[in-house]
């Protein structure tokens, strides 16, 4: 026989109170808290990295591990968790986003009177039995008991109350712009952002999870549909740690965060050294820049057909009028390229033999 996990309160004791004296009890969760609240963050890296049960994915990490992160690859994942890369400065724009969530969750709970928008009461929690699985979510919405939208997993219904008071969580994000947001209020979202909310769904035990893009809600529900997705992501995640534990490498792919951690992996050149490589590998080489120069002089050629075409016009249409091109004339200024290390591999035009 099974037990059930063990459930706690999400929340800290102030703002579990307020829950109480808003919906007449506190939320219960299944999730696992592993830190305070007010843990450093170097504590939190290392936590997030490896745990007493071995190495960790964090929610916003499973995008890299499923290739589709605009950050990071499975590739430069798995070093920074087997090197601890992790443990470095946050990047400015990281600060920023930060330094804006308590502005952003607050006219958040501004437009959602119904919900209760705090921190969470855990610096960082774990999956119940994925126990290599953990999250950090910015902000807990402590939900009522009643919800029109939410669907019973057991009797099908579409309406009804949802299962007790219960948390859902919300990301704030500090993007101006960028490819995947669709209109407030739907579930149109990146993928990667679409991806963490969904892991920390899994975790906390959430019907929903909100992304919350300056001021802009968005609401991505965790249904059936997502449910057979996370089936999927969960063996994806589970062979990404065994992969860490055996030391077996993920495969190199076109991801400019693999180019990266190679370049770190192996930072100098070595004069006058040589390596053989494999006949398919050097085959391929050859092939993709062959493929590259072809495609780069059949790009050249339509740019001046189209140029031709348009004489002194600004913009280019397409049949239906839409906007393909545009052209730009200016001066530009004079300027100086900082100092910095540059790592290139180029290609030799005339592969040659070197003489005994």
């Amino acid at each position: 026989m099974t037990r059930s996990p063990k459930t706690v309160v999400p929340l800290s004791n102030g703002d579990a109170k307020r829950a109480v004296a808003r919906f007449g009890r506190s939320p219960r969760t299944a999730a696992v808290p592993l830190l305070p609240a007010d843990v450093d963050e170097a504590t939190w890296l290392a936590a997030r990295r490896a745990g007493p049960d071995g190495y960790r994915v964090g929610a916003s990490e499973m995008a890299a591990v499923l290739g589709i992160s605009p950050w990071a690859s499975p590739f430069s994942l798995w070093w920074a968790k087997q090197d601890g890369w992790e443990a470095e400065e946050t990047t400015r724009r990281q600060r920023y986003g930060h330094a804006v969530e308590d502005g952003i969750a607050g006219l958040f709970a501004e437009d959602r009177p119904e919900l209760l928008v705090v921190r969470p009461g855990a610096g960082l929690w774990g999956h119940p039995v994925e126990r290599w699985l953990v999250a950090t979510p910015d902000f807990l919405a402590v939900a009522g008991d009643v919800d029109p939208g939410w669907r019973d997993e057991g009797t099908g219904l579409t309406s009804g109350p949802l299962p007790g008071v219960h948390v859902e969580p919300v990301e704030c994000k500090s993007d101006k712009g960028g490819s995947g947001w669709g209109k407030p209020g739907t579930d149109q979202v990146p993928p990667h952002h679409r991806v963490q909310l969904l892991i920390q769904c899994e975790i906390l035990g959430a019907p929903r999870g909100w992304l919350v893009r300056e001021e802009h809600a968005y609401r991505v529900e965790y249904d059936d549909a997502a449910r057979a997705e996370m089936a999927h992501w969960l063996v994806e995640g589970r062979a990404f740690v065994a992969g860490l534990e055996a030391g077996v490498t993920p495969d190199i792919d076109a991801h400019e965060a693999t180019t990266a951690t190679l370049t770190r992996l192996h930072p100098a050149v070595d004069e006058d050294t040589e390596e053989v490589l494999p006949a398919d590998l050097a085959q391929a080489y050859q092939r993709a820049h062959d493929d590259l120069d072809h495609a780069k002089a059949r790009a050249r050629e339509v740019e001046n057909r189209v140029r031709d075409r348009m004489g002194r016009a600004q913009h280019a249409l397409d049949p239906d009028g839409r906007r393909i091109a545009q052209r730009l004339v200016y001066k530009r200024r004079a300027y100086e390229v900082p100092a910095g290390m540059v790592d290139q591999l180029r290609r030799k035009q005339t592969p040659t033999r070197k003489e005994p």
